[in-house]
């Protein structure tokens, strides 16, 4: 069944091309890897799917709706990047780890309550231990308490931005073997964005790369080789417009820096 529909969909930053009539489709009981150079628009495609960002009218449809115009999508689709439990403060960074004495337990109660055995589920899986408090532990365990309080509510969509980099090889394992399990006996759709491929030959269904112009190099084909040697013979062999890309060293192009650069901006030492 086709949950995520894609169709001539042109996004820009400033006046350039992210996406340019791209055209895409997700359907359930599925896994799929998502992949391409940075700047490429990965983080964008599924933050336009999780209705985090405004597309075109009837560019972007998920579940037969418009995930930014409709909200009930938000009962449907587990969103999960690298922004959660940060917050930027004035002359002291950026996405700083907030500090709280809060315990998991007293997080999100009455969700755990309504289901309790996906709670359970889930912190076997995690390895997360309830008396955790948010001051007290890891980068990779405030990522456990993340990807667990997302996952608790059944959903249908699951959406990850490289949210397995501070995972141990271990965690890691036990969260993807958990998330196919719901590909298959829950028919969710799961999308992952991510350049780090160790362990997930076998897990991915589909394999997407994007190409720096915002179209699609391919799609729908599954690697015979791992997947890191198979993406490097594919862009080193076949594709010359990535590697000019890769090469170009000019920032104010890319959609990341064109925005809190000082431009034409000289500083005289005193």
């Amino acid at each position: 069944m086709n949950y995520i529909k894609i169709k001539n969909l042109t996004y820009k930053y400033d006046n350039v091309n992210i996406f340019e009539n791209l055209n895409l489709e997700f359907n359930s009981s599925k896994c799929y890897l998502i992949t391409g150079l940075n700047g490429c628009g990965k983080s964008t495609l599924l933050k336009l799917i999780g209705g985090k960002m405004l597309a075109q009218h009837d560019s972007v449809s998920v579940l037969n709706k418009d995930p930014f115009r409709d909200t009930s999508l938000n009962k449907h689709i587990a969103y999960l990047n690298n922004d959660w439990g940060t917050r930027t403060v004035a002359y002291c960074g950026y996405n700083i780890p907030l500090q709280s004495h809060i315990k998991v337990k007293e997080m999100m109660m009455k969700i755990k309550e309504e289901y309790p055995e996906r709670n359970e589920e889930l912190l076997n899986v995690l390895k997360i231990n309830p008396e955790w408090s948010l001051n007290a532990i890891s980068d990779g365990q405030r990522k456990r308490v993340q990807i667990y309080l997302a996952l608790i509510k059944p959903f249908d969509i699951c959406l990850l931005d490289e949210v397995t980099i501070n995972l141990d090889i271990i965690i890691k394992n036990e969260l993807m073997n958990y998330l196919k399990k719901e590909s298959i006996e829950n028919k969710a759709c799961i999308i992952y964005v991510t350049h780090i491929f160790d362990g997930l030959d076998k897990w991915c269904d589909n394999l997407l790369y994007l190409r720096k112009n915002g179209s699609i190099g391919f799609f729908d084909e599954k690697p015979k080789d791992n997947i890191y040697d198979f993406l490097l013979k594919k862009i080193y062999q076949e594709d010359k417009y990535e590697i000019e890309k890769v090469n170009d060293m000019s920032i104010f192009k890319n959609s990341g820096y064109n925005s809190g650069v000082l431009i034409n901006f000289n500083y005289i030492m005193p």
